[in-house]
């Protein structure tokens, strides 16, 4: 659910016209109701929508450098599942993530580097996509008792691919 686009789009079937959204913006501007919530990085290669050709009023979409939970991720994901009726919640890694490399090399602000040293000592290695694998699970983990389904997936930038994680 949700994420079931994504193998159509990665093999260049599927689309959504402008039309499309003009219609979905009129059709959900009184009242939003998500199919999933999906937490991911900010990095602006990871965009779920698009990657899913997903229109508007689909995803309940949280963006945070590095995918890392926090309170107000927590609480905004609590949100969706008990106000807007969301039962599952995707988490999007990413290969070459920049919040993981600059936590890795002690520049990334501390709420991000916190969770970034926990996945590097679980992984125990200092590869990045070992790290960017186990931030994954983490954050999964921490997802798990908001009553929704949690997914855990690691996005491959240059395969294009999803992998599960959890």
């Amino acid at each position: 659910m949700c994420l079931e686009k994504f193998e159509e789009v990665r093999r260049g079937v599927g689309v959504l016209t402008a039309r499309d959204v003009v219609e979905r913006a009129r059709a959900t501007a009184a009242r939003q109701a998500p199919r999933c919530a999906v937490l991911t990085c900010s990095d602006s290669r990871v965009a779920p929508e698009l990657l899913t050709l997903s229109n508007l009023g689909e995803m309940f979409v949280v963006r945070v450098a590095g995918n890392v939970v926090d309170d107000l991720v927590l609480y905004s994901l609590k949100f969706a599942v008990e106000n807007l009726g969301v039962r599952k919640i995707y988490v999007i890694g990413h290969k070459r993530c920049g919040a993981v490399a600059a936590a890795l090399e002690g520049r990334a602000p501390p709420p991000i580097a916190q969770q970034i040293k926990e996945a590097a000592a679980r992984a125990g290695s200092a590869s990045p996509e070992a790290v960017e694998i186990e931030n994954v699970k983490i954050t999964c983990e921490k997802l798990k008792g908001l009553g929704a389904e949690v997914v855990g997936y690691y996005y491959d930038l240059d395969a294009v691919e999803l992998q599960r994680i959890c």
